[in-house]
């Protein structure tokens, strides 16, 4: 009887593979930057005062400062000089005319004019409001402008990991191909390792 022998071996393939990895992993941090300036007040008080010129009503008693003084006697010299001259120059050119003439003593009339001023003095008495002193006061105030200083803060932040990745790999190869083999034998089997 003739018996029919198969061998066979399955196909073998070889698969070579490397996982994936990640070789870098990283976010980077937001970073913040940030500008800050202190409040400041930057105010102060000023002081209250007062402002007293009393100098218009010391001016009514006479007493003057020097400025004032000096005008009013500067002033007062010219016109006494004018008059003086004048009344002087009427009185050379009158007795240039008259001294000559009868009737005219001129030791009378020197002797009257030395006394005229003390027999008909008139006591002349001025009287004035005394103005009063001009005041003017400046109330206490507070100056300056305050700052309120700033803090602003920027923020950088990146949208984006940073992230390296190594793909993975895989490659298949056929180490044997297989096979199939099939003969006949008579009798038996043949058995072969």
């Amino acid at each position: 009887m003739l018996r029919l022998n198969i061998r066979h071996e399955l196909p073998q393939i070889s698969v070579r593979q490397r996982q994936s990895r990640v070789d870098e992993s990283s976010v980077n941090p937001a970073t913040i930057h940030t500008n800050t300036r202190q409040a400041k007040s930057n105010k102060g008080i000023e002081q209250s005062s007062i402002q007293l010129n009393n100098y218009p009503s010391r001016r009514a008693y006479g007493a003057r400062n020097m400025t004032d003084f000096t005008r009013e006697r500067g002033q007062k010299g010219l016109s006494d000089a004018q008059a003086d001259t004048s009344e002087r120059t009427q009185k050379a050119w009158s007795r240039i005319e008259n001294g000559a003439k009868p009737g005219n003593d001129l030791k009378q009339e020197a002797k009257s004019n030395l006394f005229a001023p003390y027999s008909s003095a008139k006591m002349l008495v001025e009287m004035n409001l005394m103005p009063e002193p001009e005041v003017s006061a400046q109330p206490a105030q507070v100056v300056g402008e305050s700052d309120v200083g700033d803090v602003t803060a920027d923020i950088d932040a990146t949208s984006k990991a940073n992230i390296r990745v190594t793909p993975g790999s895989a490659e298949t190869s056929l180490q044997s191909e297989g096979y199939i083999r099939r003969w006949v034998t008579e009798g038996k089997y043949d058995i072969r390792a």
